[in-house]
């Protein structure tokens, strides 16, 4: 047997076996709400989030959305924390020391005034645990925090984690 015919008949059983193959469910599309508490004229702070919503889309293919949507337009700035309690809605931008009158722990997340630079809070986060006791204390508010990293502060993404074990 040659060469080019064995491809040939490998090409045509591939074909085959494709056909045969049992069909595949599609998944239906998801759609987040993500509120952000700044405006849309910071376009580099809010635009962060209009480019991770389209990258999500592309890299799903579409079957994943996000809808952005700026301070205000669902609910006021500093409400963002409070609609992810509720599930208002699914995901949240904003910085988490706007919300130190709930918890002075927030702050710790994110910048305290005369606290750690933020490559000094990324160190403590990464290898001095820091992590590991922002977690602690955002699992009971059903939040996952993952911070961007950023030179001049570190602001977040919020989104709940619905019901995880904290242990």
């Amino acid at each position: 047997m040659d060469r080019r015919s064995l491809i040939k008949n490998a090409g045509i059983a591939g074909i085959l076996a494709a056909g045969a193959a049992p069909a595949v469910h599609a998944q239906a599309a998801v759609r987040w709400r993500l509120s952000s508490s700044f405006p849309k004229s910071l376009d580099t702070i809010f635009g962060s989030a209009e480019m991770l919503s389209k990258t999500v889309k592309a890299l799903s293919g579409g079957k994943f959305e996000i809808s952005v949507h700026p301070a205000g337009e669902l609910m006021p700035a500093f409400g963002v924390v409070d609609a992810l309690q509720a599930d208002t809605i699914e995901m949240a931008q904003t910085a988490s020391y706007y919300f130190t009158g709930k918890s002075p722990i927030f702050a710790f997340s994110c910048a305290v005034p005369f606290g750690l630079t933020a490559r000094q809070n990324e160190s403590w986060k990464q290898y001095g645990n820091g992590r590991k006791l922002l977690d602690a204390f955002f699992c009971p508010v059903q939040f996952s925090h993952r911070n961007r990293r950023q030179h001049r502060h570190a602001n977040g993404w919020l989104v709940p984690q619905g019901n995880q074990n904290c242990g």
